[in-house]
């Protein structure tokens, strides 16, 4: 069920009408309302959801106790059984089968028909911080089933994140029936639903169909039709991604429940790991707390720094998908982030320090970033390493020039208008709050009544889209 289609929007007002009226009985309702969500991603995987839930909910329960390790470690391996299984058997299996003579990935086989449930790689996430926390006794273990299943089952955020932490949303949901109807919060509730609506439909959406012109050219791609096929893909992964992520939190919100911003206009960064900070940010602060400092961080030396970056971003790219492609998308971030830890320690030696002061050195800098982003989406949009190799290699050796002779002209502009939104954005996003306000103070009802119903307009229009999923479900 897509947050942009007439369905969710149903189901939502449907439901937002019965949590407000019966709040002793939200946490039923929603628990309720997650069941009927993902039922309709099949049953079958909703009894595998619901049975996993409920051996995590009964083995947290014993990480107080005398066998805690082991219970800790089945839980553990568990859940990585699970994601492991579900969407990373055939890949396993298919690099296997090149050692081997017999074939394990026929048509017909078992591995080539597994489905990859909805969510899984971001509820089995959510549920190992929620494991390690209450193991390492950051965390109290939830006591009430139905208060666990709502935190791991929340509609909102189940088929694309956030990746929720146990600290952040487990007390809310404990104290639902306690929560007001906020008008603060029912603001930012619409004003984030609507700006991720706007993202999908009118940007993400009518981006797709010339990424795939582009790329319909196949060989015949010249190096201006890559850079701007590339650009064009990564402004429509990022709308797409963030649209769910806004449309999410506004849920949230409207619900009187705050889940956790996942961007900060990444585009606007200037090196790997200020990009990290600002994309997908839920899933690099896991990364960074479940993988690389256990790992000892940049505790234990330099080398294994860097080395530790590399193993985080390598199971990033991992978590994105099941191919090798993904994997060096994540490895290559991880090789930014390394080059950029190796000039600042070169920065520092010989006292250049004082060129970051520079407001030019920053515009540089986010230039020269957003360049390299941009091949990495290369690999990240090819599951074809060769195809997506030659594709970079024409990137690197094109002639400026052709962007003229061969009419792509208003293609630059596009990217231009793109990256505007995109920096209009930020001052939006930062200043949400008070222009929400503004918006309800300075507007009467009727003058904001008439901006919804041309949005609504605007999704009945674009209904054909409902059929466009958001890019990061495949996750």
């Amino acid at each position: 069920m897509l947050f942009h289609s007439f369905e969710f929007m149903i189901f939502f007002a449907v439901t937002l009408c019965l949590y407000y009226a019966f709040p002793g009985k939200r946490i039923y309702l929603l628990a309720l309302a997650n069941l009927f969500f993902y039922s309709i991603a099949g049953i079958g995987y909703l009894a595998l959801f619901i049975g996993i839930t409920s051996i995590t909910y009964f083995c947290s329960l014993k990480l107080q106790g005398k066998f805690k390790k082991l219970y800790f470690l089945f839980a553990l391996i568990l859940n990585i059984s699970n994601l492991v299984f579900f969407k990373y058997s055939l890949f396993i299996f298919t690099n296997i089968e090149r050692f081997v003579p017999f074939n394990l990935t026929s048509a017909e086989g078992v591995l080539s028909q597994i489905i990859l449930p909805i969510g899984i790689s971001f509820y089995t996430f959510q549920i190992i911080a929620y494991i390690v926390d209450v193991y390492q006794g950051k965390l109290e273990p939830c006591r009430n089933w139905l208060d666990f299943w709502v935190f791991t089952s929340l509609f909102a955020k189940l088929v694309a994140g956030p990746i929720m932490r146990g600290k952040d949303l487990l007390p809310q949901i404990e104290t639902i029936k306690e929560i007001t109807f906020k008008k603060e919060y029912f603001k930012l509730g619409i004003a984030y639903f609507m700006l991720g609506l706007i993202k999908k439909i009118i940007l993400a959406d009518q981006i797709a169909p010339y990424v795939e012109q582009f790329y319909a050219k196949g060989a015949a791609m010249t190096g201006a039709d890559s850079w701007l096929a590339t650009y064009l893909f990564g402004f429509q992964l990022y709308f797409d991604f963030s649209a769910y992520s806004d449309m999410a939190v506004g849920v949230g919100y409207l619900l009187g429940l705050k889940l956790a911003i996942n961007f900060k206009t990444p585009y606007l960064s200037g090196s790997g790991t200020e990009f990290w900070r600002r994309w997908h940010i839920t899933l690099s602060n896991w990364i960074r707390d479940y993988v690389y400092i256990p790992l000892g961080g940049s505790r234990k030396g330099k080398n294994r720094q860097l080395a530790n970056i590399l193993l985080a971003m390598f199971i990033s790219g991992l978590w994105h998908g099941a191919s090798w492609s993904f994997i060096l998308w994540g490895v290559y971030h991880g090789v930014l982030q390394v080059l950029h830890k190796i000039y600042l320690d070169l920065r520092k030696k010989f006292n250049l320090d004082w060129l970051a002061e520079k407001r030019i050195y920053h515009f540089v800098s986010i230039f020269v970033f957003f360049n390299l982003a941009s091949l990495g989406w290369v690999l990240f949009g090819r599951t074809d390493i060769k195809s997506a190799l030659v594709i970079i290699s024409k990137m690197l050796y094109f002639n400026p020039l052709s962007l003229v002779q061969n009419g792509l002209l208003p293609y630059v502009i596009v990217v231009l208008v793109l990256y505007g939104l995109h920096i209009i954005e930020y001052f939006i996003f930062k200043h949400l709050a008070q222009i929400s306000l503004m918006w309800h103070k300075y507007f009467p009802a009727p003058i904001r009544g008439l901006a919804y119903t041309l949005l609504i307009v605007v999704l009945v229009m674009s209904l054909g889209t409902a059929e466009n999923n958001f890019i990061y479900f495949q996750f």
